[in-house]
């Protein structure tokens, strides 16, 4: 089997490399990297996946972007007002803006789309990201049939005002995140569903998708209508590379022009390389725990497992300068805190599960989902481990491709999983409000109406001081009191880049702005 494997690996690097389109030495003007898997979708409504990021923010743009500083900086929003009671938000759209296909973008590419994104039927896993407007939520739960009567109006071709409930600490940055992106009635109504295709999908941003062949690339080109300044890459190639070993060869044979993700057997010899870089992530990777699936129902076996991982070892298994998490938010951000959540302590998690009311004195085996990626692969086998020697509990390890991972997670299918969250923007309530009973992200199938009111109450705050106290109380309950989840730790973004390759980087919330990279 293991010679098998390889014999397969080495299959795929050799149709990689017969490709002329991935050799940075053939393409001067092309850019090449890796994507993990296939998007799950390339509607930007309904994007919800890492996977997706790079494509996004290359292909589209929002009224505002939150590049390197991570403050909002206009984009297609040349400006905005405040009201004085703070609620209302009143943009101007840039006007000369065209689509890729030469259309002028307008105030209603907005309202379009965030009516489709409130929806019901669109069924986007960030809906609840709007919630915050006059009368959305109502709409979204068929409370309000008319859009009309939600806080979203266009004024005129180039103003879009925007009516919130309450004044909003962080809502500016909404409509950073890909989800509020522009769309076309005329497109998605004439397509349907095939909207996002090639030779259909039209796009604002720097580039605009060319090809798509399943399981193994995606191609942008150059958007002729773009409407700021850009680098002077012409096509962009995503190759679908799964295997880590396989993607590193591809780097160092010049196929990729930067690579992330980076394989974990090869991340020691890696840390001395020149082309090595790292760059800060707003990022909590962590076990998830679905509360109704028993023995995982149960509390304190949430509480035994959580205790019996030593996560001060994880940096060793995985050799990616990983730090042990504590709270579910990372460090930069306000609510981030060293001295919450449980402590690894072995015999106190015994202890937990004596007291359970488990039946230990016979074989507990609990199935743990995980995406069917090396590294996700590792951590799962070191927490296997872990749990074996500290509580004589076996863990099942199931892991799916990428695509039947989060179906698998939507259903709430296994009692435990492995993910992580990364900041759509960088506030505190992007992290605590994944696990409110709105949120389509939320996986645990935990459900709190005091946590769901402290959410709201925290967003609302003007104070950072009254804001942080709310969101370590609203963790305190999460990790430590209904154990819902375990952080497992932070990594900064590792990234392998050629050196023909200038004006790189990667912002703390995993973006890559190609329009600042030229290439040699």
């Amino acid at each position: 089997m293991r010679f098998h494997s390889r014999f397969l690996r080495w299959i795929v690097f050799g149709v990689f490399f017969c490709l002329p389109l991935s050799s940075s030495a053939v393409s001067p003007k092309t850019f090449t990297f890796r994507l993990l898997g296939d998007p799950e979708t390339l509607d930007w409504n309904r994007a919800h996946t890492p996977i997706e990021t790079f494509l996004m923010m290359n292909l589209m743009e929002g009224l505002v972007a939150v590049e390197s500083s991570t403050q909002p900086i206009p984009a297609l929003a040349e400006s905005w007002k405040q009201s004085a009671d703070q609620r209302t938000y009143t943009f101007k759209i840039r006007k000369g803006v065209r689509w890729s296909d030469g259309v002028f973008l307008q105030a209603d590419d907005f309202a379009f789309s965030w009516q489709r994104l409130l929806t019901p039927s669109t069924a986007a896993a960030y809906a609840y990201l709007l919630f915050d407007i006059e009368g959305a939520e109502d709409f979204y739960k068929g409370k309000i049939k008319d859009f009309s009567k939600v806080g979203i109006k266009v004024l005129d071709p180039y103003t879009l005002q925007v009516r919130l409930n309450k004044p909003i600490a962080h809502w500016i940055y909404i409509p950073s995140f890909w989800v509020t992106f522009p769309m076309r009635k005329d497109i998605v109504s004439k397509a349907g569903e095939a909207w996002a295709k090639p030779g259909r999908m039209q796009t604002v941003g720097p580039f605009t998708l060319e090809s798509y062949d399943f399981d193994s690339k995606i191609v942008l080109k150059a958007n002729p209508h773009y409407y700021a300044k850009r680098g002077n890459i012409e096509k962009v190639v995503a190759l679908i590379v799964k295997d880590d070993s396989t993607a590193l060869s591809l780097y160092e044979s010049g196929k990729f022009d930067v690579l992330t993700d980076l394989s974990i057997v090869d991340l020691n010899r890696l840390h001395s390389r020149s082309d090595l870089k790292t760059f800060p992530y707003l990022k909590t990777a962590y076990m998830g725990f679905v509360t109704d699936k028993y023995p995982i129902s149960n509390v304190k076996v949430r509480r035994a497992i959580s205790m019996a991982i030593d996560k001060s070892k994880i940096e060793g298994v995985l050799h990616g300068k990983q730090s042990a998490a504590t709270t579910f938010v990372p460090p930069k951000i306000s609510g981030h805190s060293p001295r919450l959540g449980l402590k690894y302590d072995p015999v106190q998690a015994k202890a937990e599960l004596r007291s359970s009311g488990v039946d230990t004195t016979r074989p507990i085996t609990i199935d743990l989902l995980i995406p069917n990626w090396d590294k996700t692969m590792t951590l799962a086998q070191f927490i296997q481990a872990e749990i074996k020697k500290n509580l004589n509990v076996t863990l099942n390890i199931i892991s799916f491709d990428n695509k039947t991972f989060r179906a698998q997670l939507d259903l709430k299918s296994f009692p435990i999983f492995i993910t992580s969250w990364s900041a759509d923007y960088p506030d505190p309530d992007n992290f605590l409000s994944v696990f409110t009973s709105a949120s389509g992200n939320n996986r645990t199938a935990w459900k709190s109406e005091k946590f769901d009111a402290q959410v709201v109450q925290a967003r609302q705050g003007s104070s950072t001081s009254v804001r942080t106290k709310t969101y370590l109380e609203m963790q305190k309950q999460i990790l430590e009191n209904d154990v819902i989840i375990l952080p497992l730790y932070y990594e900064p973004n590792l990234a392998l880049v050629q050196k023909r390759v200038r004006g790189f980087e990667i912002n703390p919330m995993n973006y890559i702005f190609l329009k600042k990279v030229n290439v040699e």
